[in-house]
């Protein structure tokens, strides 16, 4: 074996599933395990994409409740159980996904970040819907002037947890950040998948087309009857707040699938220049390259 553990990641709609379905059928001792933040939820695999179920194969998919505020540190130590099954069995565990924090503390270590109450991340929710997008980043950046240059205006999510942290803990979410525990894995390969930028938006919008008829309304309707708090991470994963926006009436089926695949082509875009500065030791491939792991 090369390698004790392989990454294979990437921006969303870059072809990583496709490429770890090729190879379950290429080598039968590997494990498939999840490094989406929102793959978790087992109330959403259409939208969010999850492969079929294949137990053998693959870990991590669809299984976590929506009504849980999950956490990167809470999927670091289901990683680490799967990680380390997979290795005393001999097989090569695979991690894959786009979720950039998931990768990163991987990879770099993770923050030791402060639990943030209800009060506070409730708070920041309503003055982020009660804001425009330039007076909520005017407040953060009063109360955090840290982030200037560090987080910018179109990423409220960010900004968002920013202004949460700063609100709990007096304290910038940068110098949290600076403090990590050590990476969890040593012998790490890592494949970064980044095609051209037209073929994935391309397939973004098909791909999102396809989803509402496969059923992610239906999936959206579900959450809806949970009554879930709007802050969980289920309720941003992408499609769903533009599928909310539609049943309530707010806005067509047609304009709901438009926003939406503009959304998340931004995301993409985003996830672009993240993933080019972030790995420096990470080799890029597209979901067509053959990998030898052993």
């Amino acid at each position: 074996m090369k390698n004790n553990v392989v990454i294979i990641t990437g921006i969303t709609a870059s072809g990583k599933s496709e490429l770890c379905d090729k190879l379950t059928k290429k080598y039968s001792n590997i494990r498939i395990i999840n490094c989406d933040s929102k793959q978790i939820y087992k109330e959403i695999p259409i939208i969010t994409a999850q492969p079929p179920k294949q137990e053998e194969f693959y870990k991590l998919y669809g299984y976590v409740s929506a009504k849980e505020n999950y956490s990167v540190g809470l999927w670091l130590e289901d990683l680490k159980k799967e990680v380390g099954n997979a290795l005393e069995n001999l097989q090569i565990p695979i991690i894959t996904g786009g979720s950039g924090l998931y990768i990163s503390s991987l990879v770099k270590g993770l923050s030791s970040m402060p639990q943030i109450s209800q009060e506070v991340r409730k708070n920041v929710n309503e003055l982020k819907k009660n804001s425009s997008r330039e007076e909520f980043y005017a407040l953060v950046l009063s109360k955090d002037p840290n982030i200037q240059g560090k987080i910018f205006m179109n990423d409220s999510h960010r900004l968002s947890r920013a202004l949460e942290v700063i609100t709990e803990t007096k304290r910038s979410i940068l110098k949290w950040q600076e403090e990590k525990d050590p990476p969890s894995f040593n012998n790490i390969k890592m494949y970064t998948i980044l095609p051209k930028r037209e073929e994935v938006y391309q397939k973004i919008n098909s791909r999102f087309t396809t989803m509402i008829e496969n059923g992610a309304i239906d999936e959206v309707k579900t959450l809806l009857s949970m009554n879930l708090a709007p802050h969980l991470p289920a309720m941003k994963a992408h499609g769903v707040p533009e599928i909310i926006k539609y049943l309530k009436g707010e806005i067509t089926l047609n304009e709901a699938i438009q926003i939406a695949q503009i959304n998340t082509r931004h995301y993409a875009k985003r996830q672009y220049t993240w993933f080019r500065n972030q790995f420096s030791s990470s080799e890029v491939i597209n979901c067509t390259t053959e990998l030898e792991l052993y």
